[in-house]
């Protein structure tokens, strides 16, 4: 496997499951087998140690980026369509659709809030008080 020899065997064991399923082609999920089998050998482990693969598939499930696809296949989260809701609020006789944004569209407006709050400079007033 040529992908093998390009990835750091120093990575934690997630990192290199994660590594080798950003190079898949076609998205498509690897079985949780030839993952473990691919760890093991980037990081010069013998096979036979049962305990470090359960610990590997417990971080594997623990960790946001994989998504199980079934069947023993894990890919990415970021594979997939973002799920979008659409839902239609009524006020009174009138019917409004609702979009409800992503959440990086929330975090992206948010940090354009930030942005446009940081420079706003409120205008200078000037006392209406007089000094006698």
């Amino acid at each position: 496997m040529g992908e093998l020899e390009n990835i750091n065997p120093d990575l934690s064991e997630v990192d290199i499951i994660y590594q080798l399923l950003k190079t898949a082609e076609k998205h498509e999920g690897k079985n949780i087998k030839e993952l473990m089998e691919a760890v093991f050998e980037i990081k010069g482990w013998a096979l036979d140690d049962y305990k470090k693969m359960a610990a590997i598939h417990t971080q594997l499930v623990l960790d946001n980026r994989f998504d199980n696809l079934g069947q023993g296949l894990w890919g990415l989260k970021e594979w997939k369509q973002p799920k979008v809701v659409r839902r239609n609020l009524s006020y009174g006789s009138r019917t409004i659709p609702y979009h409800r944004r992503s959440l990086q569209d929330e975090i992206e407006l948010e940090y354009e809030e930030r942005e446009s709050f940081d420079k706003f400079e409120p205008e200078k007033e000037e006392d209406d008080w007089e000094d006698s």
